[in-house]
């Protein structure tokens, strides 16, 4: 809330929403148009050019170089997959993630650390993907890693003073930069308890999904999801610039 020229208030804003999450979320929604609208032929050459495989890392098989992309996608692929969204329904839900937890941390770590925290994110869940399907040939899309690791991040301040939309509404993100707390408090508080059941709840569906559901087709790629999580709470404390608490004993 702030004052204009002649003393008006002027209301906090709904939703504070800084622009780097908004333009990778308007990012993801032009990738997964475009795929809709170009020939088959040409949105399966993105589909696998961006998508992480973990069958061109095998050297047995030499199928590096003859997928699209060749060597380079092998590199690129790691991070590449977080634009890739499986159906309209996927793209929603993770788009409104990135939105909450890429706002709050933005606001925290400022945009360029943002930025580079989430990348790494997405990467850990590719490698913990490569770890668990290694050689399979499927290829595995979605943000559920760099969004996994915003969520590991957001543990540490997000749910402090309760509800975490109330915190939206303060302008300039000033109350997403107040000390941190250990993991250990965060763990003690009960609503990121509940959130990280909730977490949980999702990755197991995930996982388990593909055998249950008649139709489902390919692996699920839940493995993303706890490993751009453990990437998030092993580099949060060295992107964050904030005060932390300090346990008194």
């Amino acid at each position: 809330m702030s004052l204009n020229s002649r003393n008006k208030v002027t209301p906090p804003a709904a939703f504070n929403v800084p622009l780097a999450p908004v333009a990778l979320t308007g990012l993801l929604v032009v990738v997964h148009i475009v795929r809709a609208v170009l020939p088959s032929s040409w949105a399966n050459w993105i589909d696998l050019a961006l998508a992480f495989m973990p069958l061109r890392y095998d050297p047995s098989n030499g199928v590096a170089s003859a997928l699209p992309g060749g060597y380079v996608t092998s590199v690129t692929s790691f991070l590449t997959t977080f634009f890739l969204q499986s159906d309209p329904g996927t793209l929603m839900i993770n788009g409104a993630a990135l939105l909450v937890l890429g706002a709050a941390v933005t606001w925290r770590f400022g945009t360029w650390r943002f930025l580079v925290f989430g990348a790494l994110c997405v990467v850990g869940g590719s490698i913990a993907c490569l770890l668990i399907y290694w050689g399979r040939p499927t290829a595995l899309v979605g943000a559920g890693g760099g969004l996994a690791g915003l969520f590991a991040a957001s543990i540490h301040f997000l749910f402090k003073g309760g509800t975490p939309m109330n915190a939206f509404r303060v302008a300039g993100g000033a109350a997403f930069r107040k000390p941190a707390w250990t993991l250990r408090d965060a763990l003690a508080d009960q609503n990121v308890r509940i959130w990280l059941a909730v977490f949980g709840f999702i990755t197991a569906w995930n996982a388990v999904s593909p055998y249950i559901l008649p139709g489902t087709q390919g692996v699920a790629s839940w493995p993303a999801n706890i490993g751009g999580f453990l990437t998030g709470l092993l580099l949060f404390r060295f992107f964050d610039k904030q005060p932390r608490l300090r346990r008194v004993v």
